[in-house]
């Protein structure tokens, strides 16, 4: 299970919120529609920030989601895309990609997304093209080592793979064994201990890796 640490404190994680601000109407009423779904897990705006700074010192022209949720993160990428670049949004509900491709049409960003159908977004990303600048992790934890597996050969020479959630409320640094943890410490071996990568963890929010593919 995940754990219950704040890995960033309270105090520190509402001024840095603030500090992101919320850049538009629709970011707003999507972080409520996550907040009256029982907390639906969402990046944030200060995490949401990084990702959108990120896809512009990449030059991103082509980011790949993995696990988009109802498009919140992929509305961060989108808003820092220059015109043509794309994201691409996988998700196993279907009703959560209805609910993104409304909010980003909402937003005015839908030329700059992709949907995949309904389903494994990992089956998705196998058949992608390769050449991708970014791509963006946030689904079934446990299968986060067989995504990096699958991205890596995704990925151009200087690309990202941006993992969410990798320190798992504590629950990897405190030794815990459930699918998920063991999952993600796995990850973390592979990102930190494999030739041709150089990896970092922010200590933002749950914890986001950043690898660059050599």
């Amino acid at each position: 299970m995940q754990g219950d640490m704040d890995i960033v404190d309270p105090l520190i994680d509402d001024y840095l919120t603030r500090l992101a601000g919320s850049p538009d109407p629709v970011e707003a009423e999507m972080r409520r529609y996550a907040d009256e779904r029982d907390g639906f897990p969402i990046v944030g705006q200060a995490l949401g920030q990084l990702l959108s700074q990120l896809s512009m010192l990449a030059h991103a022209t082509r980011i790949f989601e993995v696990g988009s949720g109802f498009g919140y993160s992929a509305f961060w990428f989108a808003r820092a895309l220059e015109p043509g670049a794309t994201v691409t949004l996988t998700d196993f509900d279907r009703e959560n990609l209805d609910r993104a491709r409304a909010w980003l049409a909402k937003a005015g960003l839908l030329d700059r997304c992709r949907f995949e159908s309904a389903g494994d977004g990992l089956e998705s990303l196998a058949r992608a093209e390769g050449g991708l600048d970014i791509v963006f992790l946030d689904g079934e934890k446990a299968e986060y080592p067989r995504a990096l597996a699958v991205a890596l050969p995704k990925l151009r020479p200087g690309g990202l793979v941006l993992a969410d959630n990798v320190l798992w409320g504590g629950a990897v640094a405190r030794g815990e064994s459930d699918a998920a943890t063991a999952g993600l410490r796995e990850y973390t071996r592979l990102i930190f201990g494999s030739e041709g990568l150089v990896s970092t963890i922010v200590p933002i929010r749950d914890g986001l890796a950043i690898t660059m593919k050599r």
